[in-house]
């Protein structure tokens, strides 16, 4: 079991975590959620033990397994090849490596030559699938996952499942992979942006809990209009009595008012009413203050079509693969990582040049798009690499990031500095930004939260132009109509009916147990 106790961290002057009170049991299976630079990589940290708390105790048993598994491989890390990596994690000599994880070579259709590789030089997929062999050969008590399914693709997807399906371990699970969570997720713990606290939902699923999170919210809004409501009554009655009570306090209006009789009424009557008054404004004050319910400001992602391209928007042609792409499709891209499904999209773009293939791009084509992984300066900062990407004045493009979720504090960060799913979300705001008539996304729910997934997922439902995506999440690709599923393994690119077509084959065909 692992408590932590009034858990506070600040980086400068920004409070990150804040009064943070969590039990974690080593058989719990919790989904942990939150936006984007919420906080919830740097509590993931202090729980492994990787970063100190400002105040506040992490207390857990002696000889408790605590694993760590971060979204990224670090830097410094990709600079060592695949072997040498999972022989100083597992705690082997190279020559072990085989025996120890071989089996899931096969098993993830992970090329064995390529860990002589220096880890960089590997997909994204395959960077992924290298942190996968690790989460499986753990000996663990308790799993602490951030993001564990960016980039993997079915087959590794398949065997992340399993694994945790047959686990007597606990797991604490960071994820935008919405059918993962609503198998697996026992409770949630949710990271409250606004007070850098956290909100617990103990025994309930993902579905439930955003069930419950909804009638929460509208339960919130509803006290507060009641309580306003009252307030306001209350209120009104107040006046009016005062009001009551001081005209009677007037003189007389009428002569037979002066009857000492009627002044004496009038008098007591006038009293009565002003301590009704009295009576109420005390009760108004000891009324508990409801706060208005806060509402962010909305992420506001709506893609900018303009007018249409050319009907043909892409044609290539080469020895293996042959591929035409008009106006107005929505094609998904699938397929087995490290096989070459983001080396495709860049050589439609032209940023990667195969002289085996022709690329031939339609006329007044405005693409927008996202990369599998984003690539900056090291100094760069995020409101000058949008006022440099956009073209747009900096009052605009300050609202613009606002609504992305950059405010006074994230604007003037380094992009090196923020997490990748705000990087995800600064890529997007610079797409929104431009007149496109072309989406191309490679993995584009990776690091983003439920909100911004949720809000990709309608602006691309919305979008009338070209779309053209690589994902392996099962819940996007459901929801945004496509109306052509390619797949992409072997070298040999072939059109299928649907994703759950190639879902079906690959678990019946496989051997995950």
């Amino acid at each position: 079991m692992i408590s932590l106790k009034n858990i506070n961290k600040s980086f400068g002057k920004k409070v990150v975590l804040k009064g943070i009170n969590l039990t974690i049991l080593e058989k719990d299976r919790i989904a942990f959620v939150g936006k984007n630079g919420s906080g919830k990589s740097t509590l993931l940290k202090i729980i492994a033990g990787l970063l100190e708390p400002d105040e506040g105790t992490v207390e857990k048993p002696k000889g408790l397994k605590i694993a760590y598994f971060p979204q990224e491989i670090p830097l410094e890390e990709q600079k060592k090849t695949g072997e040498d990596f999972l022989a100083q994690k597992l705690l082997l000599k190279k020559n072990e490596i085989r025996g120890q994880v071989g089996s899931l070579f096969q098993k993830l259709e992970f090329a064995e030559k390529d860990l002589k590789k220096k880890i960089k030089e590997l997909s994204g997929g395959e960077k992924s699938k290298i942190l996968l062999m690790l989460i499986l050969k753990s000996p663990a008590d308790i799993f602490l996952l951030d993001e564990p399914t960016n980039n993997l693709d079915l087959r590794g997807l398949v065997l992340l499942e399993q694994f945790i399906a047959s686990s007597q371990k606990g797991f604490f699970i960071v994820s935008h992979d919405r059918k993962l969570l609503n198998r697996f997720a026992k409770s949630v713990v949710e990271m409250d942006d606004q007070s850098q606290g956290i909100n617990i939902y103990r025994n309930l699923n993902f579905n439930q809990y955003l069930l419950e999170k909804r009638n929460k919210e509208v339960r919130a809004q509803e006290n507060y209009e009641n309580y306003i409501e009252e307030k306001r009554r209350l209120e009104k009655t107040i006046r009016l009595k005062k009001q009551e009570a001081k005209n009677m306090q007037k003189g007389p209006a009428k002569p037979r008012d002066k009857d000492k009789y009627v002044v004496g009424f009038k008098k007591d009557r006038s009293k009565k009413i002003a301590s009704q008054a009295s009576s109420i404004e005390k009760k108004l004050e000891r009324m508990e203050e409801i706060e208005k319910p806060r509402r962010p400001l909305p992420l506001n992602l709506k893609f900018n079509l303009i007018e249409k391209s050319g009907d043909i928007v892409f044609r290539l042609n080469g020895p293996e693969i042959n591929l035409e792409i008009n106006y107005g499709n929505r094609v998904v891209i699938i397929g087995p990582n490290g096989g070459g499904k983001s080396t495709l999209l860049k050589i439609l773009l032209g940023l990667k040049i195969d002289n085996n293939y022709s690329v031939h791009t339609g006329s007044n084509l405005k693409i927008g798009y996202l990369p599998q992984e984003i690539q900056f300066d090291e100094d760069d900062v995020v409101v000058d690499y949008f006022l440099k990407e956009v073209g747009l004045d900096e009052s605009n493009s300050r609202r613009i990031l606002a609504r992305f979720g950059f405010f006074e504090n994230e604007i003037n960060s380094k992009i090196s500095e923020i997490s990748p799913g705000q990087r995800s979300r600064l890529i997007l705001a610079t797409i929104m930004a431009r007149p496109i008539n072309c989406l191309i996304l490679d993995e584009p729910s990776n690091h983003l939260d439920p909100e911004a997934v949720d809000r990709l997922e309608s602006a691309m439902r919305e979008f009338k132009g070209t779309i053209i995506m690589v994902s392996h999440d099962r819940y996007l690709i459901d929801q945004i109509n496509a109306s052509r599923t390619l797949l992409l393994e072997k070298g040999q690119i072939r059109e299928i009916k649907n994703y759950h077509e190639y879902e079906r084959s690959i678990i019946s065909a496989g051997d995950y147990s």
